[in-house]
């Protein structure tokens, strides 16, 4: 089944983090097929991730939707500028998992947006 056919669409509590969190790397969006499979995608992203399993506590696994590949994390750091002066801190980093199909997209850069106070 294309993707491209499902309405993505970011639920409330994902919404209300992106407002208040613009330096975030990944948002993510989720859709269910007519067969109830349910997908995932980050935001601006086209690429979507299949919900493989999940358990009682809600942590899912995932598969790519279009190699059937392991969908990967990796790090990204999002420098806290907490500094007297603009573009300055004390060198502290907000950390964020983003994941990624190693085989249909470019891994994430480690270098994240900063984090203004």
């Amino acid at each position: 089944m294309s993707t491209e056919q499902l309405e993505f669409k970011v639920n409330g509590e994902w919404e209300k983090f992106a407002e208040e969190n613009s330096w975030a790397s990944f948002i993510p969006e989720f859709a269910v097929d007519s067969n109830g499979q349910k997908f995932m995608r980050g935001r601006g992203r086209s690429i979507a991730y299949k919900i493989v399993s999940e358990d009682a506590q809600g942590k899912q696994e995932y598969k790519c939707s279009q190699c059937d590949g392991e969908i990967l994390g990796t790090e990204v750091a999002h420098p806290i500028w907490d500094g007297p002066f603009p573009c300055s801190g004390s060198g502290r980093c907000h950390y964020e998992t983003v994941p990624y199909c190693p085989n249909c997209e470019e891994k994430p850069s480690f270098h994240g947006s900063p984090i203004e106070r």
